[in-house]
C-alpha cells in the first residue's frame, strides 16, 4: 500500500473514532448528570470543538472522506443540541430539588429578634414565605392557612429550636410538608 493510501486509511479511521466518541458521549453525559459526585465531567464541549474544527489534509482528501467529515460534523451538531437539552433538564431538576430543601443561611439567625433583624435576614424570611406560597400553588392549594406574620413567627421559633439541637456539620433546611400544607425547617 502506498503512503497516500495509508494516510487516507488513517484519516478514515480517525473520523470513525470521532464518530464512536460522539455515540459514547451520550452515556457519559447522562452518567455525569445523574451522579456528579462520582462520575467525571464528560468534557463534551472539547469533543464538539475538536470535531467542528476537524479539517482534512487536502493532499489526502477524497469525495468519500469529505462526506464522512460532513456526516460527522452534522452528527455532532445534532448531538450538541440534544446534550444541551439533557443539561438544561438536569439543571431544572436540580433547581426543583433545591426548592424542596432550601438551606437556611446564617443571616436568618438575626431574624430571631424582629426589631433588630437586618434587611438581609428579613429578605431571607421573605424568600421562605415566597417559597411556601409557590409550593402551595404547585400542589394546587389555593388557600393559605397562615398569614405572613404567623409564618415568620413559626420560622423564627423553629429556627431557634433547631439551631440549638443541630450539630456542627449539620445544616438547617426548608422542606414542604404536603399533609400540613406548610414549609417546615429541619436538620440535614
Amino acid at each position: 500500500m502506498n503512503p497516500l493510501d495509508q494516510r487516507r486509511k488513517q484519516a478514515a479511521a480517525d473520523i470513525q473514532s470521532l464518530s464512536r466518541q460522539v455515540e459514547e458521549m451520550d452515556g457519559k453525559i447522562r452518567a455525569y448528570l445523574a451522579d456528579r459526585q462520582n462520575k467525571p465531567h464528560p468534557r463534551h464541549l472539547d469533543l464538539i470543538e475538536k470535531i467542528q474544527g476537524y479539517r482534512l489534509d487536502p493532499s489526502v482528501s477524497t469525495k468519500h472522506l469529505v462526506t464522512m467529515v460532513d456526516n460527522l460534523q452534522w452528527k455532532v451538531h445534532y448531538s450538541k443540541r440534544a446534550w444541551k437539552q439533557f443539561w438544561e433538564n438536569a439543571e431544572a431538576q436540580r433547581r426543583k430539588e433545591k426548592a424542596n430543601t432550601v438551606p437556611i443561611t446564617e443571616n436568618a439567625k438575626a431574624a430571631q429578634n424582629e426589631e433588630l433583624a437586618p434587611s438581609k435576614a428579613q429578605y431571607s424570611v421573605d424568600t421562605l414565605w415566597e417559597i411556601q406560597k409557590e409550593k402551595l400553588r404547585a400542589y394546587g392549594y389555593s388557600e393559605i392557612k397562615e398569614t405572613k406574620t404567623e409564618f415568620k413567627k413559626r420560622m423564627i421559633f423553629e429556627y431557634k429550636k433547631l439551631s440549638q439541637d443541630k450539630k456542627k456539620d449539620q445544616e438547617i433546611i426548608l422542606t414542604f410538608d404536603k399533609d400540613s400544607k406548610h414549609c417546615k425547617l429541619d436538620i440535614k
